[in-house]
């Protein structure tokens, strides 16, 4: 049975296939993330829909690819960052919710 990151790994690249084969291969990381802009806006207008999450993630992931990193790096990065925000001290929440560090 394959590990969880080897099941991410098969659905980034399944999701990379399909957005070179639709898309074409002409898009960037760049490009991605723009789009992933409009989409989180979606998702801000409706945080209960699964696909908009869907969307999201679907895009991350592709810009990811496109930018050379696997989920194994991305993973490993998360891991990485996690052990730095535990770390840090934040401060308190701004009128929409949203917390930031300090240190």
């Amino acid at each position: 049975m394959p590990n969880q990151t080897d099941k991410w790994q098969v659905l980034q690249d399944d999701i990379a296939a399909f957005t070179d084969e639709v898309f074409g291969t002409t898009s960037t990381p760049v490009s991605k993330l723009h789009h992933l802009t409009e989409e989180v806006q979606e998702l801000i207008d409706a945080p209960d829909d699964k696909m908009e999450w869907a969307d999201c993630l679907i895009l991350l992931i592709d810009a990811a690819k496109k930018a050379g990193y696997n989920m194994d790096d991305l993973y490993q990065a998360v891991q990485t960052k996690m052990e730095i925000n535990k770390k840090r001290k934040w401060g308190t929440p701004d009128e929409n919710g949203v917390v930031r560090h300090v240190s």
